[in-house]
């Protein structure tokens, strides 16, 4: 719950607005609302990557309070690591690096919704008219390219996900393009890619590793059995290995609802349920609920991932990462990201 994270409060907020000026949801009108509310000094427009990251270091430099970016959870994430690859290279000091913060503007939006925020001119126009910061720190999953994120996994959420990606592109330039964006296009993936898919796919065996304390709990988050470093967790066979360390996926799937409820911690999700029994109580999953028996909790620091056979299907925060057989998560030191108070 957003409760359970450490917060504090900056009033009359110095910030930049950094935005990808070829993202699909930026168009004339939103741009022109977007100008409505934030200075043109302060409103920064990138083009790619390269761009991105010689702005970004000028920004970082006029001593803004906070940088928003959005665009999805893709776009946040990438905001969040260039700030701490900054800190890390002792381009800023931690203390004087400005809040990543976070505004509502693409698909999914799984951080934006988590944290509460409007639409992005809601936002932007709360922003201008003095509303105050709710920075929270709040602890992300990394992995051994030191990269930061609020959410991966193994099987088929990577399937759901990887055929989304790939309806979406065989929409581009189509007169279905606009529809296939959001909620209903996901749906639609679903129905027409992902669940065949499930079906033929069978489970996958892994073994499980951890190099911190760790605990199992039950789906009320009560601790069944607690681990020390060097432990075998898990070993055996499952159809999803997921982690998260915020509580939902996007379009509010709670899947990690215990991940912010112990300092310092993250939850571990393993599925080794039916897929007829998720389409049985479709709402139930929406809520992160599931049979006895589906699936195996876990609190987590630190652990390796092993799959015992042919690599399978990786996503991390919603984006396809082809296919993966070894994987080590870790949490993170807290990471600042910032919101507007309404």
């Amino acid at each position: 719950m957003l409760s359970d994270l450490k917060s504090q409060v900056i009033e009359s907020p110095k910030f930049a607005v950094l935005l990808n000026a070829r993202a699909k949801r930026w168009t004339g009108d939103l741009h022109e609302q977007i100008q409505r509310w934030v200075p043109a000094g302060d409103l920064f427009l990138t083009d790619d990557f390269t761009q991105a990251e010689r702005t970004l270091d000028r920004i970082v430099d006029s001593e803004y309070d906070v940088i928003f970016t959005g665009g999805g959870d893709g776009t946040i994430m990438y905001l969040m690591n260039a700030i701490e690859k900054r800190i890390r290279k002792g381009l800023v000091e931690r203390g004087n690096a400005p809040p990543a913060g976070v505004l509502k503007m693409g698909t999914g939006n799984a951080m934006a919704t988590y944290l509460g925020c409007r639409s992005i001119v809601d936002d932007l126009e709360a922003l201008r008219g003095g509303a105050p910061l709710d920075v929270y720190d709040t602890y992300m999953v990394q992995d051994a390219k030191n990269l930061a994120f609020p959410f991966a996994g193994f099987g088929w959420d990577s399937i759901l996900l990887n055929d989304y990606d790939a309806f979406k592109e065989a929409a581009k330039q189509t007169p279905f393009e606009n529809y296939v964006t959001g909620m209903f296009g996901y749906g639609v993936s679903i129905v027409t890619r992902s669940i065949p898919t499930a079906f033929k796919q069978g489970s996958f065996p892994i073994r499980i590793t951890t190099k911190g304390f760790a605990k199992r709990i039950d789906q009320q988050g009560k601790v069944l059995e607690s681990f020390e470093s060097g432990q075998v967790i898990y070993e055996g066979e499952v159809k999803t290995a997921s982690i998260g360390s915020i509580a939902n996926w996007g379009f509010s799937i709670r899947m990690f609802p215990h991940a912010t409820h112990e300092e310092g911690y993250v939850q571990l999700r393993l599925f080794n349920g039916k897929l007829r029994n998720i389409l049985k109580r479709i709402d139930k999953f929406w809520k992160g609920n599931f049979k006895d028996g589906e699936v195996a909790d876990f609190l987590i620091r630190d652990i390796e991932l092993e799959i015992l056979g042919a690599p399978v299907a990786y996503h991390v925060a919603g984006d396809p990462c082809g296919y993966e057989n070894r994987v080590h998560w870790k949490v993170t030191d807290p990471v600042k990201l910032a919101v507007v108070r309404h």
